[in-house]
C-alpha cells in the first residue's frame, strides 16, 4: 500500500510540474543558455540555427502572407521565463512565425517569450534610421496574461471587498488616501 502511495505522489508531483512549464521539453534540451541576446544582435550571422529564448514586449505586428511578424522589445527573464522589468532593454528583435496569428490579440504592450532559430538580421527603419534586428524563426510562443495591479495592503478576505477595509476607519482612522 506505502508503495502505490509514493508512486502515486511521485506521478502527481510529475504531471504537475509538466503542466507549469511554458514550453516542450524537446525545445527547452535544444536552447543554448550561454547565447545572450547581446552577442546573437553583435553578429546574427555567425549564430544561424542555434535556438534561443528570448522574450519582451511586443512593438508591432503585422500579418503577411503566410506568416505573421513581431518586433519586440528585448527584456530579462525570470525563472518562469516571463519577461521582467519592462524598463530595461538591450535591444529589438524580430519573430518571425508560420501562418496567421490575431493582430487583436498579439497587440502591442503585451508580453511574449519566444522559442526559436536565429535566421539572420533584417535592416528596418525606426524613426529617422535603418535599425538592424536579429530574426528568429518561432518554434513556440508563449503570449502571457495580463496582469492585474492589486494595492497594498488590499485582502478581500480581511478586509472585505473595499481598499484599506471600509469597516476600520471609526477603529483606526481614515485610509492615507484621504489626507
Amino acid at each position: 500500500m506505502k508503495g502505490w502511495f509514493l508512486f502515486g505522489t511521485f506521478f502527481l508531483a510529475a504531471s504537475l510540474l509538466g503542466a507549469c512549464a511554458p514550453f516542450s521539453q524537446d525545445i527547452m534540451r535544444r536552447v543554448d543558455p550561454t547565447l545572450t541576446f547581446t552577442e546573437v544582435q553583435k553578429d546574427p550571422q555567425r549564430y544561424l540555427g542555434k535556438v534561443v529564448l528570448w522574450g519582451g514586449v511586443i512593438v508591432e505586428t503585422e500579418n503577411r502572407k503566410d506568416e505573421t511578424l513581431f518586433k519586440v522589445m528585448q527584456t530579462e527573464l525570470d525563472f518562469e521565463k516571463r519577461p521582467v522589468n519592462r524598463d530595461r532593454s538591450t535591444g529589438r528583435f524580430i519573430v518571425r512565425a508560420a501562418g496567421f496569428l490575431d493582430p487583436a490579440i498579439y497587440v502591442a504592450g503585451r508580453e511574449i517569450t519566444v522559442a526559436g532559430e536565429v535566421a539572420g538580421k533584417e535592416g528596418l527603419p525606426l524613426g529617422g534610421i535603418t535599425y538592424t534586428y536579429p530574426v528568429i524563426l518561432a518554434k513556440e510562443i508563449r503570449l502571457w496574461e495580463k496582469q492585474v495591479a492589486v494595492p497594498y495592503g488590499y485582502s478581500p478576505w480581511f478586509w472585505g471587498p473595499y481598499p484599506y477595509g471600509y469597516y476600520r476607519y471609526p477603529y483606526w482612522g481614515y485610509p492615507p488616501y484621504y489626507w
